[in-house]
């Protein structure tokens, strides 16, 4: 896993997960439909990452690793110090 990514991929990262702790499971069409077409290459850059897997559905999950790394941090919803 590539643990180097930009700003806007973050970002994206950070709304994948609030999406999930709502209950959608987005697909990249989702994304781009909410998002814009440029979301696109961000979604494809965090799949050969490693942040991010498709599942049968198509829908875009993070992977374990990334739901580790990004439950630490308090500003992505992690435990509260």
């Amino acid at each position: 896993m590539d643990f180097n990514i930009t700003a806007e991929e973050e970002a994206l990262v950070r709304h994948i997960a609030a999406r999930h702790r709502a209950g959608d499971s987005p697909t990249d069409d989702d994304l781009a439909d909410e998002l814009g077409d440029e979301v696109r290459p961000a979604l494809q850059s965090l799949l050969q990452k490693g942040w991010l897997v498709v599942d049968a559905e198509r829908a875009l999950t993070l992977s374990t690793i990334a739901q580790a790394a990004i439950s630490s941090r308090r500003d992505v919803g992690g435990a509260e110090a």
